[in-house]
């Protein structure tokens, strides 16, 4: 038998399936008044059933525990679907078998099975019912489909197949593996084939985690060599698509004749290397063995955080200086922060200065001080920010950072004012004021009554956004990234941590020089079609509110994150181009969009009573550029959550 944890894993599998061929009566059930794939359900004459049949490998244990036969159907009754049914306007026909009938009709369908046990025939002990997730517009061409799943978004593909060459874990969140073990799979830009199905296998813990066992049969070929690969994928939904078997035998022999080998090219890697550390000079820590320490502390904190949370808060803080880590309470925020600081080799009170906010604090001087006139003193704040920066300005080869704990319980606009405008100006002049130049002060020494303020200071914010915190107006927006991070599953939580092949360098500090000159590259102009997307997002928003758009200002910050994300040690990316730009459009563009129903549901969209998302016009051009939802999944994730929270509260911030 099937236990209930298997029984739960089923229910997150995907099946392609066809409407039930009335050619074989056989295999279906006689629960209507009819064998036939749509007719009226004996128990009541008003209720519709309807059965399909699968058109690729069902899950191993429907067919290897229960022994349920491929052309055996999958059965539902009307009310079972009634979402999905209701969005086809199935309920306002008068002929519902044969309106059902035709819309089902040589199309392929996606669905999750639902087992349901039932007790009237002990030689079948399950009802093989189903949920259905979509119906393609696309034809059935096949009797039999292979599924080809796609890697966790944002993954490229050189720590995809590094991920395959030691054994580490690979997500593939679409495909569950109690389905076969996948033959093709997809990942930033190259198909990737599994010829030995004993290659590959699933994680006892997380069901959507794979670990490569035997990685040397594994080959790969760019999609620009495939002909026309994405027009003969189909049924394409979130990261899973399939293909006919027919094309399956093409690219086979496509790939047995011009694929590349990923052990052989990770072999000539290595030889490249060897011949090249015998020329070159030993290095400072790199911004590779940076990200891993990183890694390591999370996982010795036991703490989980997606390596791309990792990657997008370092290029956010290193390329503007001031970063705020938002998201649910719980997820970590402050604890990543700390973390970072740990990485760098920062320790409190000396380079690194951790401030509670207060809601208190409504100035300036509630976090600095100020001068008592009286006596010509000037009275510290209690955060010891001042002093914290005299030392930072004493030392300007070394890091220091400060972290605003809670950020925005207190007007961030109103106290952290200095430091807005003092970080839009060149590092050789910004010089907080703390007070007056003529003023006496017999207890400290400023020249012309100012701190300079350099780029070896770091400033991290964390923020809750709920009724208890105040909102961040447009113009601190315009100069930070605000990070929501990412809650892992339960289950993806607990999957074992990968070990560390190689040592990782947890003694290397990281001093000024090597954080903004060594791993800040030279701006690369944007891509066109980057540039045309943000003058379309301009104007649109503009149209809604002349204070929201896209300024100079977050262009270039745009511009220097895209091209200073981290590398590898053979300079490949950490993350896609198109997922840090994603990234970006969400950080430092959407999240200025906020307000009531009248004023922005136009543009982010809207939850219906059925609780389904209607895009806005931002969501429909961000499609229309990304040709799908894949290139921009976090920004449409975030359209989405505000479409919800704008349809609940009436408002959205």
């Amino acid at each position: 038998m099937i236990n209930p944890k298997v029984m739960r894993e089923l229910s997150s599998c995907y099946i392609l399936a066809r409407l039930a061929d009335d050619s074989e009566p056989q295999y279906i059930p006689g629960l209507g008044i009819e064998r036939k794939s749509v007719t009226r359900s004996q128990r009541n004459e008003n209720d519709i059933v309807f059965y399909l049949q699968s058109l690729n490998e069902e899950p191993r244990p429907i067919k290897d525990i229960i022994g349920k036969h491929q052309k055996e159907c999958y059965v539902s009754f009307d009310d079972r679907n009634g979402r999905y049914l209701q969005t086809i306007k199935y309920y306002e026909q008068q002929d519902k078998v044969s309106f059902l009938r035709e819309h089902l009709e040589g199309k392929l369908i996606l669905i999750k099975p639902k087992l349901n046990h039932r007790h009237d025939n002990p030689n079948h002990p399950f009802h093989y019912n189903f949920d259905i997730v979509m119906v393609s517009e696309d034809k059935q061409e096949s009797n039999y489909y292979l599924p080809i799943p796609q890697v966790k978004k944002g993954v490229p593909a050189v720590r995809f197949e590094k991920a395959l060459l030691e054994g580490a874990p690979i997500t593939l969140p679409d495909y569950p593996s109690l389905l076969e073990t996948p033959e093709f799979i997809l990942c930033d830009g190259y198909l990737y084939h599994i010829s030995d199905p004993d290659s590959l296998k699933g994680s006892e813990v997380n069901v959507t985690t794979y670990y490569a066992l035997q990685p040397k049969g594994i080959k790969k070929l760019a999609l620009t060599d495939l002909e026309d690969f994405w027009g003969k994928l189909r049924c394409a939904y979130r990261e899973l698509g399939f293909i006919t078997d027919n094309y399956s035998i093409e690219l086979r022999d496509l790939f047995e004749k011009r694929g590349v080998s990923l052990f052989q090219q990770e072999q000539i890697k290595k030889e490249d290397k060897k011949q090249k550390a015998s020329f070159e000079m030993p290095i400072n820590l790199t911004e590779m063995e940076f990200i891993t320490r990183l890694k390591q502390l999370a996982q010795d904190a036991e703490l989980v955080y997606p390596e791309e949370d990792l990657i997008n808060f370092h290029t956010s803080l290193k390329t503007g200086g001031i970063a705020v880590i938002g998201g649910m309470s719980g997820t970590g925020k402050t604890r990543l922060a700390l973390l970072y600081a740990d990485a760098l080799k920062l320790k409190k009170d000396e380079n690194l200065l951790y401030v509670p906010i207060s809601p208190s604090y409504t100035e300036p001087a509630d976090i600095l001080g100020y001068l008592n006139p009286q006596l010509g003193l000037f009275m510290e704040s209690e955060t010891g920010l001042t002093s914290f920066l005299e030392r930072a300005s004493q030392y300007p080869d070394e890091l220091f950072m400060v972290l605003f704990d809670e950020m925005n319980l207190g007007q961030v606009e109103h106290y952290f004012a200095p430091f807005i405008s003092l970080l839009e100006l060149p590092k050789d002049q910004r010089e907080l004021r703390v007070y007056s130049q003529g003023s006496i002060c017999y207890n400290k020494s400023f020249a012309k009554g100012c701190i300079p303020v350099r780029d070896n200071v770091l400033f991290v914010g964390t923020a809750n956004f709920d009724e208890t915190t105040k909102d961040f107006s447009n113009r601190m927006l315009d100069r930070t990234n605000v990070i929501f991070l990412e809650k892992l599953t339960f289950g993806e939580a607990s999957v074992p941590k990968e070990e560390n092949v190689e040592a990782t360098n947890m003694s290397g500090g990281v001093n000024r020089k090597i954080y903004n000159q060594e791993w800040i590259k030279v701006n690369v102009a944007m891509e066109e079609h980057e540039i045309l997307l943000l003058d379309r997002l301009h104007d649109l928003m503009r149209e809604y509110d002349s204070q929201l758009g896209v300024s100079f200002r977050i262009y270039k910050g745009i511009e220097k994150y895209l091209a200073n994300t981290p590398t590898d040690a053979d300079g490949n990316a950490l993350i896609t181009r198109h997922t840090a730009f994603d990234y970006q459009v969400k950080q430092r563009i959407l999240t200025k969009i906020r307000g009531h129903r009248e004023q922005i549901q136009d543009l982010i969209g809207y939850c219906d009573a059925e609780n389904r998302y209607h895009m806005g016009y931002i969501g429909r051009l961000l499609m229309e550029e990304g040709e799908g939802e894949d290139k921009f999944k976090f920004s449409l994730a975030f359209l989405k959550q505000k479409a919800k929270e704008l349809t609940r509260n009436g408002y959205a911030i």
